[in-house]
C-alpha cells in the first residue's frame, strides 16, 4: 500500500503500526510531527492505559520527531503482511533519509531504522498532544541516562498499576545523549543507525526492572534483524489462518489492509474502534465489536475473534449487577453497558445512547457463532451459554411489554441513534430481541437444559415477530416514522430472523436503497453511503443469494477507501479514519459473497467469479480451502475437526453430499 507526493491527496492520514498494546502513526517522514489530519494528531497510545476519568481518557505517551529541512519528494509504503511502515524523502538542502519501521507483534517494543548521510537526531518527547514540555497529566517521571539511552521511570498519580518503565535507546555505536524539558535526543552519524522504543508497566509484568532489561538484552541480542525475522514469523501465522485470492486488485487491497488493522487493534480484552484518543478513547462497543468479530470469525481467527465474547464473559457478574442481580434476584439477566472500559463500567456520556439494547442481542451472537464456527461443545456450556441466557433474561425482565391479545412488543428505547430518543417497537431492536430469544433457545436444546425457559423463549419470540411494524406494504423502522433507515437489512443482518422472500421485507430494503442518498451515513451528514453501511447491505444481499448485488455493495465499499486502502466511518465529510467496524464488516461482506454456511450445508457462491480462490472456515468446525479456474472448481479441500457430513453447493448449480472425517477432506 503505497502513496507519495505525487498522488496523496487531502484525506491523507499516517498510517498505523502496532500489535493490540501499542498503536504508532507514522507519517511521511518516518516521524510523527504534529499536525492533525481530520482530528488526528501522531501519538503514541496504548490499549487500556486511560485515566480514571467518567470517559477514561487514553494516556499519551509521547511521540518522535527528527529535524530535516524543508521536504521537497516522499513515499511512503504500509507493508500489511510484515507490519512495516517504510518511507524515502528527499529534502530541498540535498538531504535523504529511509526510514523502516515496525511494532513487534509479540513485544510492547517499537523498531526504527534510519538510512541517512552526515549525522540524525531522532528525538522522543514524553508530553502531552500538542503541548511542548508538558508531560502528560499526573505524569511523574525519573530520567536514567546510559552510554546507549535513556530509561524513564514513571508513575501516574491517582492509578492502580501505573508504575512503568519507558526505554530509548541506539545500538548505535557513540551516540550523543540529551535530556531536557522531558525531551530525550538521540544523534548519531550515519549511514544508518536502529533506534528501539519500549513499554514495560504494571498491567502487565509483576518486575518492572526485570522486565525492562530482559527487552533490551533481547534486542541485544538479536538486534533489528533478528526481532523483524520473529515478528514476520508471527504476522505470517497469522496471514495463514485463511486467505482470499481476487481477479480485482481493489477489493483485494482493501480487504488485507482492513485485516491488518483489525489484528493490530486486537487487545488483550476485545477490538476498540481504534486505540486512537478520536476513536472514542479506544472504547468498546458490544454493538461495533460485533462487525469486528464477524470479520475475523469467518476467516478463520478464531483465537482472535475469540476474545471479543471471552471479555463479555469476563464481565458478566458487572453486568447482572447492572440489571439488578440484589438479594438473590436471578432472573433479572444481564445489561451490559454501551461504551465499556476495560473493566466493564460504562464511559458513555450521559446521553440517549445509554438507552440501546440492540447491543445485548450482538453480544449474544458473538458468543453463538464461536460456538458455532468452532463446534466447542464446552465453550458452549461454560461461557456462551450464561452470557446469551443472562441477555435473554434482561429481555424478558425489562424489555418485552404484553399489550394484550397475545400482543407483544418491545418497549421504548434508543434504536439506530440517527431515529431519535424513545422508539417503540422498533424494527431493529425488536429484530436483535427474536434473534437473542431464538438462539438462547437453540443453545438450551443442544445443551438439554432450561427446557421450560426455551420454550418461553421461542414462544416470545414468534410473537414479536408477529408484532414488528410495518404500513401494510413494508416494515418500518418503527410506528409513524418518517425516516428512511439501514435498521431495515437488520433482520438479515446483523440479526437473521427474518425471511429474505419476506415482501414486506423486501419492499422495505427497496425503499431505504431508494433513498440510501439521504440516509446512507451513520449520522444525518453528507450525501453518501459509508463503508459501514455498504459492508452491512452486502452481507444482507449475500444471505439473501443476491450475489451481484453484494458485489456491487462491495464495490462501493472499496471505492471509499483512502490512501493506504484504510476505511473510515464516513467518508462525505471525512471522520474516524482506520475505523475497525467499517472494516470487520468489509471483511465479512466478501467471505461471505464467497461462502456460507450452516450446520448442514456448505454454500460456495465465490462472487460469481469466474476465476478466485480461497480458505476460508463453515460452521461445525470446517475448513474449505478452494479455487476456481473458468468458472470450474480446479481444487476442492476441506479440513474437519471431526467426522460429520455436508451438503456442498458449488457455483455452477450443483450439490453433492459429502461424509466428511476429522482431518484434511480432497475432494477435487
Amino acid at each position: 500500500m503505497h502513496c507519495n507526493s505525487q498522488n496523496v491527496t487531502s484525506q491523507y492520514v499516517p498510517p498505523p503500526i502496532g500489535n493490540g498494546e501499542l498503536c504508532v502513526q507514522l507519517d511521511m517522514q518516518g516521524m510523527q510531527a504534529q499536525h492533525a489530519y481530520h482530528g488526528m494528531t501522531p501519538t503514541i497510545w496504548r490499549a487500556g492505559r486511560r485515566y480514571n476519568t467518567p470517559a477514561g481518557e487514553l494516556i499519551p505517551f509521547g511521540h518522535l520527531t527528527q529535524d530535516t529541512g524543508k521536504l521537497k519528494t516522499w513515499s511512503q509504503e504500509l507493508d500489511v503482511h510484515q507490519a512495516t511502515i517504510n518511507t524515502q524523502c528527499e529534502y530541498e538542502d540535498g538531504y535523504s533519509i529511509t526510514t523502516n519501521a515496525f511494532v513487534h507483534l509479540d513485544q510492547p517494543l517499537l523498531l526504527i531504522r534510519k538510512t541517512f548521510e552526515g549525522s540524525l537526531t531522532l528525538r522522543y518527547n514524553l508530553w502531552q498532544c500538542d503541548k511542548q514540555n508538558q508531560l502528560p497529566t499526573r505524569m511523574h517521571c525519573e530520567y536514567h541516562p546510559n552510554p546507549q539511552g535513556v530509561k524513564i521511570a514513571y508513575d501516574i498519580d491517582g492509578l492502580d498499576n501505573a508504575k512503568g518503565r519507558i526505554s530509548f535507546w541506539t545500538d548505535h555505536a557513540n551516540p550523543d545523549i540529551q535530556v531536557q524539558n522531558h525531551q530525550i535526543s538521540i544523534t548519531v552519524n550515519g549511514p544508518s543507525a536502529d533506534f528501539y522504543l519500549s513499554f514495560v508497566d504494571e498491567l502487565n509484568r509483576e518486575n518492572l526492572e526485570q522486565a525492562n532489561t530482559q527487552l533490551q538484552q533481547q534486542v541485544q541480542e538479536q538486534g533489528f534483524d533478528g526481532l523483524f525475522k520473529t515478528h514476520c514469523k508471527s504476522w505470517a501465522d497469522y496471514w495463514s489462518e485463511s486467505y482470499i485470492k481476487l481477479p480485482d486488485p481493489q477489493l483485494q487491497a482493501v480487504y488485507e489492509t482492513s485485516q491488518y488493522h483489525l489484528r493490530i487493534s486486537s487487545t488483550a480484552w476485545s477490538i476498540p474502534i481504534g486505540i486512537f484518543d478520536t476513536h472514542w478513547q479506544g472504547r468498546y462497543f458490544p454493538f461495533d465489536d460485533h462487525f469486528s468479530y464477524m470479520g475475523l470469525i469467518t476467516s478463520g481467527h478464531f483465537d482472535i475473534a475469540g476474545k471479543i465474547p471471552n471479555f463479555r464473559f469476563d464481565l458478566i457478574e458487572q453486568a447482572r449487577t447492572r440489571a439488578h442481580l440484589y438479594f438473590g434476584n436471578k432472573q433479572s439477566g444481564a445489561r451490559y453497558c454501551w461504551q465499556q472500559k476495560e473493566d466493564g463500567s460504562e464511559s458513555a456520556y450521559p446521553s440517549f445512547y445509554l438507552d440501546h439494547i440492540f447491543h445485548l442481542a450482538t453480544i449474544s451472537l458473538t458468543s453463538w457463532y464461536q460456538y458455532q464456527y468452532t463446534f466447542d461443545l464446552s465453550y458452549l456450556t461454560e461461557k456462551a451459554y450464561p452470557v446469551i441466557a443472562n441477555c435473554a433474561d434482561f429481555y424478558l425482565c425489562q424489555s418485552i411489554y404484553h399489550l394484550g391479545d397475545e400482543k407483544y412488543i418491545v418497549g421504548k428505547c434508543t434504536d439506530l441513534e440517527r431515529l431519535g430518543p424513545a422508539i417503540e417497537n422498533a424494527y431493529m431492536t425488536t429484530c436483535g430481541v427474536i434473534a437473542t430469544l431464538e438462539i438462547a433457545a437453540e443453545a438450551a436444546t443442544v445443551l438439554q437444559v432450561d427446557t421450560d425457559k426455551a420454550n418461553r423463549w421461542q414462544y416470545l419470540a414468534d410473537k414479536l415477530r408477529e408484532s414488528l411494524p410495518n404500513d401494510g406494504k413494508q416494515y418500518i423502522p418503527h410506528p409513524g416514522c418518517e425516516q428512511k433507515s439501514i435498521a431495515m437489512f437488520a433482520g438479515t443482518f446483523p440479526f437473521p430472523v427474518m425471511d429474505p422472500d419476506d415482501p414486506m421485507q423486501q419492499h422495505a430494503i427497496d425503499d431505504f436503497l431508494d433513498n440510501e442518498d439521504q440516509f446512507g451515513n451513520m449520522y444525518p451528514v453528507g450525501n453518501s453511503v459509508c463503508t459501514w453501511y455498504a459492508g452491512w447491505k452486502a452481507v444482507s444481499f449475500a444471505r439473501h443469494g443476491e450475489i451481484d448485488k453484494a458485489v456491487q455493495c462491495i464495490t462501493q465499499a472499496a471505492n471509499e477507501a483512502n490512501c493506504f486502502n484504510e476505511v473510515f466511518e464516513i467518508s462525505d465529510p471525512p471522520c474516524h479514519p482506520w475505523f475497525t467496524t467499517a472494516e470487520g464488516v468489509y471483511i465479512h461482506a466478501i467471505n461471505e459473497s464467497l461462502i456460507q454456511s450452516d450446520d448442514h450445508d456448505i454454500v460456495i457462491h465465490a462472487m460469481g467469479l469466474a476465476d478466485c480462490a480461497f480458505k476460508l472456515p463453515a460452521m461445525g468446525g470446517v475448513m474449505v480451502e478452494i479455487k476456481i479456474e473458468n468458472r470450474t472448481v480446479a481444487e476442492l479441500k476441506i479440513t474437519a475437526r471431526q467426522d460429520c457430513e455436508r451438503d456442498i453447493h458449488l457455483p455452477d448449480g450443483t450439490s453433492k453430499r459429502v461424509t466428511l472425517v476429522r482431518g484434511e477432506n480432497i475432494l477435487c
